[in-house]
C-alpha cells in the first residue's frame, strides 16, 4: 500500500468515527415534548436563550410559546397561545418566574403598571428588566 493510499484509508476511518460520535447525539432521539419539558427547567436568560442557538429544532423548541410569553403587536391572530397585544395583558396572564419577550420595533407605552410577582421582561436586542417580588 502506498503512502497516499494509506492516508486515504486513515481519512475514511476518521470520517466514519466523526460521523458516528459527534453528529449523532442520543438527546436528539427524545421527542419534542420531552425536550421542551427539559428546556423549561433552564433559566430563560442566558441558558434557554443559548439553547436556541444550537440548531433549528432546538431553536423552535426553546422559543416555543409554551416556554415564553410574547408581546407582539404585529401578530394579527391573537388566539395564538402566549402572544399578547400589550405588556399589561402579558403581565396579567403571566405566572411567577415567567419571561416575557417584547418584540422589537414600535413603542410600548406603559403607565401605572404594578408587577407583584417575579418576572423577566426582555426587549430585543438590548434591554433586560427584572421586576416584581411584591415590594
Amino acid at each position: 500500500m502506498t503512502v497516499m493510499e494509506n492516508n486515504k484509508e486513515q481519512l475514511k476511518k476518521c470520517q466514519r468515527k466523526r460521523t458516528s460520535s459527534s453528529c449523532y447525539s442520543r438527546i436528539n432521539n427524545l421527542d419534542d415534548g420531552c425536550l421542551m419539558h427539559i428546556f423549561s427547567f433552564l433559566s430563560p436568560i442566558p441558558d434557554r436563550f443559548n439553547t436556541a442557538l444550537v440548531c433549528h429544532r432546538w431553536n423552535y423548541l426553546a422559543c416555543h410559546p409554551r416556554l415564553w410569553l410574547r408581546v407582539d403587536r404585529s401578530v394579527k391572530d391573537l388566539s395564538e397561545p402566549g402572544v399578547f397585544p400589550n405588556i399589561e395583558t402579558a403581565v396579567s396572564a403571566s405566572r411567577p418566574g415567567d419571561t416575557i419577550l417584547i418584540a422589537a420595533g414600535g413603542t410600548h407605552r406603559v403607565a401605572n403598571i404594578q408587577i407583584n410577582k417575579p418576572l423577566c421582561l426582555v426587549s430585543y436586542p438590548i434591554l433586560i428588566v427584572y421586576g416584581g417580588g411584591g415590594n
